[in-house]
């Protein structure tokens, strides 16, 4: 019997303008990423406009995650519809790292991405990914 983990990681959401923005803090497990679809679904289905919304990822801390993780985090993204994706590792303690993993999990997924190194720069790039 395979033993039940809590969520390794924390992230917090914010919305503005059809953008969610999540501040995640790492390392990550597999349950993180299962907890943290299941919250974004929520804030798709009732706070943006699901056909027309984009996402801030800004990563924090040991911005690291488990592989199962990661490919249950691709599996959904490729499911997802958001238009675009913005990452953002300057808090991270192993920028170059996390955002080269990450990069390429949306890449793979084939959600237009960009690496940033502010959050304002960001967010104009992604205003101007929404129609």
């Amino acid at each position: 019997m395979k033993a039940e983990l809590h969520p390794h990681g924390k992230c917090h959401y914010l919305v503005e303008d059809n953008i969610i923005t999540i501040n995640a803090t790492g390392p990550w497990n597999l349950e993180f990423f299962q907890q943290m679809h299941r919250e974004l679904l929520d804030i798709a289905l009732n706070d943006v406009d699901v056909n027309n919304f984009a996402i801030l990822l800004i990563l924090q801390g040991d911005s690291l995650a488990a592989q199962d993780g990661l490919n249950y985090h691709l599996k959904l993204v490729k499911a997802g519809s958001a238009k675009a994706l913005a990452i953002n590792s300057a808090l991270s303690n192993a920028p170059s790292i996390s955002q080269s993993i990450f990069k390429k999990v949306y890449d793979q997924a084939g959600l237009k991405n960009k690496c940033f190194n502010s959050t304002e720069s960001a967010k104009v790039w992604l205003t101007k990914q929404l129609s």
